[in-house]
């Protein structure tokens, strides 16, 4: 492993990103031999970790910094199977993408921002498969779905492109608010972000919090992974260049739900506590995927867009990664490496039709497949790497994809669920079905007088290089599945003769019964199939339609949202005149008292006091007049009869109290007068 690689690994494209404005100074091929240097870079750090993973020669899977330490929250890497296997991969595909643009985008406008946002993308979907905690993960969640906003509007001057990009980023985020609400509880209930931690306690987590916890989760993954109900995106994110195109589907962002599914199975699965112990989410999870797989594919069916093919593919493909996930019961089990193995197909084989279509639209300048046809004689290239497309993407052996749906087919057969299968199945004869219609409207019927009069070219070399890269993989990549499964930690053993298999026999017939009807539908032009497609009008308006989940999310959701705006608007405004209208009561009621009750009560008080004083002056002058003459008269009674008696006493004894008082007082004289004279 190269030093820090664990870390340089996301920080070299995130932080080189930061330059590409100053290489660009320089001039443009400057810029853009920066960008692929830079892929270059990242993919060797990614490259390096392989051998100690496969080895296990790994003394420490887990490093980290410290990140915000008032919270005793770490930064960190999480070094194993899974983890490198996603870097790897988003790596490697990167540097074939960013190597094609250099052809595919060249004239462009704008590029500088072209290779910032897509070094920030590759950075970030490496970041977050190497995150070591939720937190982390969430930061690089996010910074996925600002990258891929930036991209799909790339040709902002277009408004179908501006339209698309809104669509993607707020579709997404209604994964994203699922995601953090799951986060939120784990946190919440454990105390920690970390993965470690997470999986050493997750048995502590009460089972109703865990299963709110594992919903929310799976919310999050179908809404980043384009998965029903909430697929509706993937399709309008077209509106991106084909580059962008074949990275997003390829091995970024509609991967990075597969990724965290997986995730889960290695911190929920610890003795006694497997997934399976919460109520309804495998049989949910498997199938939500089968049911994906079957619409995308009949949308795919339907679509003219040459485009639309591997976008409505690419949904469900991924459908079939999620039910093989669904049928998974530790990461350890077959269904869990059927669902990875099956992604890393999925990411050569789609990313090569989307180069290849690429070339296609950059000589014809139409994404119109009615528009099309006979470019096999033009484009013999393009024609033999559509054809690898074609066996890859059905499953045709020895391809890879061959062996990942033989596994996913297997896993679903271990749940006892044959409606599942069945359902599979189907899909699978649908993924031929879609797949014969675009060889043959593009490359094998009579070319349109819109080809005629165009002028057909092959790609560039750098194009043709990269799409000729990702063909050997889609032809070789089955080999190496047991080596893939040893890397895992998984044991299952694939080899050549699974291709003799009756299983085997079982699926090329299935195969077979989807591209019948096809070849005598477009190539033969059956008339028995055109009056059998007349029939089915109804169900052709319906595909027309995407099943109506945009008019669903249109006519009714958003309207709803904006009716339900609308009401609580007027609340808000009658809610705010409350006050207006309790001051007018206010005033009302005081115009009241001042008219009724001020002129009642206030004009007549100065009447009322007078009367009042007239009244108790009266009284008072009556009663006091009354009470005077009557003490007037005790008085003089009583003065009368003290008179009387004094008048009765004896003279002499009257003399006699006088001379006693007199002596008493003069005695009393002398005794103060003696007291003063002896004080000093």
């Amino acid at each position: 492993m190269l030093p820090y690689a664990p870390w340089l690994v996301w920080i070299t494209p995130i932080v080189s990103s930061l330059f590409v404005p100053l290489i660009a100074r320089l001039g443009g091929k400057a810029r853009n031999y920066f960008a692929v240097l830079m892929s270059l870079v990242t993919t060797a750090f990614a490259l390096s970790m392989i051998p100690d993973v496969y080895f296990n020669t790994l003394g420490n899977p887990e490093y980290s910094v410290a990140w915000i330490p008032s919270l005793g929250i770490s930064a960190g890497v999480l070094i194993d199977p899974l983890s490198i296997l996603f870097a790897s991969l988003i790596a490697f595909f990167s540097l074939v993408i960013i190597i094609y643009s250099l052809g595919y985008m060249a004239g462009e406008e704008g590029l500088t921002r072209y290779y910032f946002f897509m070094l920030l993308f590759i950075g970030a979907m490496i970041g977050l498969v190497m995150s070591d905690n939720f937190l982390q993960m969430f930061v690089f969640w996010e910074l996925v779905g600002l990258c891929s906003y930036s991209l799909v509007s790339f040709w902002y001057k277009r408004p179908e492109a501006v339209r698309a990009g809104l669509k993607v980023f707020l579709i997404t985020r209604v994964g994203d608010v699922c995601l953090l609400g799951a986060i939120a509880l784990l946190y919440a209930s454990l105390g920690t972000f970390s993965f470690s931690e997470t999986k050493a306690n997750i048995s502590t987590v009460p089972l109703p919090t865990l299963t709110a916890v594992a919903f929310l989760m799976l919310g999050g993954a179908l809404a980043k992974s384009a998965q029903l109900p909430l697929h509706t995106w993937l399709y309008s994110a077209m509106e991106a260049p084909t580059s962008v195109s074949a990275l997003l589907h390829g091995a970024t962002m509609v991967k990075a739900g597969v990724y965290l599914i997986a995730r889960l199975f290695t911190l929920f699965t610890l003795f006694p506590l497997t997934l399976s112990m919460i109520p309804m989410w495998l049989p949910c999870v498997a199938w939500i995927g089968a049911i994906t797989a079957f619409v995308g594919a009949t949308l795919a069916l339907h679509t003219p867009d040459i485009k639309g093919v591997p976008a409505y593919s690419t949904i469900s493909q991924i459908g079939f990664m999620i039910a093989a996930l669904g049928a998974a019961s530790s990461p350890s089990s077959q269904g869990w490496f059927a669902g990875l193995f099956h992604m890393i197909s999925h990411a050569f084989f789609q990313g090569l039709g989307f180069l290849t279509i690429g070339g296609i639209v950059h000589s014809l300048g139409t994404r119109d497949m009615r528009l099309m046809g006979g470019l096999r004689k033009a484009m013999p290239i393009t024609f033999g790497l559509c054809i690898v497309v074609m066996l890859a993407r059905t499953g045709v052996p020895p391809f890879a994809s061959f062996f990942s749906k033989g596994l996913i087919i297997s896993s679903l057969w271990s749940t006892g669920d044959i409606l599942l299968v069945l359902t599979i199945y189907a899909s699978a004869a649908v993924t031929f079905a879609y797949t014969l219609r675009f060889m043959i409207l593009t490359f094998l019927r009579e070319p349109s007088e819109y080809v005629k009069q165009s002028h057909l070219h092959e790609p560039p070399k750098t194009m043709l290089f990269s799409s000729a890269i990702l063909a050997i993989l889609c032809t070789v990549w089955g080999l190496v599945a047991n080596s893939i499964a040893k890397f895992m930690d998984v044991k299952v053993e694939i080899g050549l003769g699974e291709v003799f298999s009756s299983s085997t026999l079982i699926f090329l017939l299935v195969l077979l019964a989807g591209g019948v009807p096809v070849y005598f539908t477009y190539y033969r032009k059956s008339k028995s199939m055109e009056i059998a497609r007349r029939k089915l009008a109804p169900l052709n308006t319906v595909l027309e339609h995407g099943y109506f989940f945009d008019d669903l999310y249109e006519k009714v959701v958003a309207k709803g949202l904006i009716r339900v705006s609308e009401d609580v608007r007027h609340v808000e405004a009658i809610i705010g005149r409350v006050p207006y209208l309790f001051a007018a009561g206010v005033i009302g009621i005081s115009h009241t008292i001042e008219k009724r009750v001020e002129k009642a009560i206030f004009e007549r008080l100065p009447q009322l006091t007078a009367r009042a004083v007239i009244s108790l002056a009266h009284g008072t002058h009556k009663y006091f007049d009354v009470l005077v003459d009557e003490l007037l008269y005790v008085a003089a009674n009583r003065t009368l009869a003290f008179g009387s008696k004094i008048e009765k006493t004896h003279n002499q004894s009257l003399q006699r109290y006088i001379v006693a008082a007199l002596l008493g007082f003069l005695i009393l004289l002398i005794l103060v007068i003696i007291t003063m004279l002896t004080v000093k």
